[in-house]
């Protein structure tokens, strides 16, 4: 079987704050954050 290395995540200080910030915020599935996140996918489609 071929084996697949193992690689520990990349994320800089400013995407784990990002996260922390939406997780502290209560909003995670329909909050500012994620209608951001919609709103620059929207732009690429």
């Amino acid at each position: 079987m071929k084996k697949i290395p193992f690689s520990p995540p990349d994320m800089s200080e400013a995407e784990i704050n990002e996260v922390a910030e939406a997780l502290r915020s209560g909003w995670i599935t329909t909050g500012p954050k994620t209608k951001e996140f919609e709103r620059l996918i929207a732009m690429c489609c």
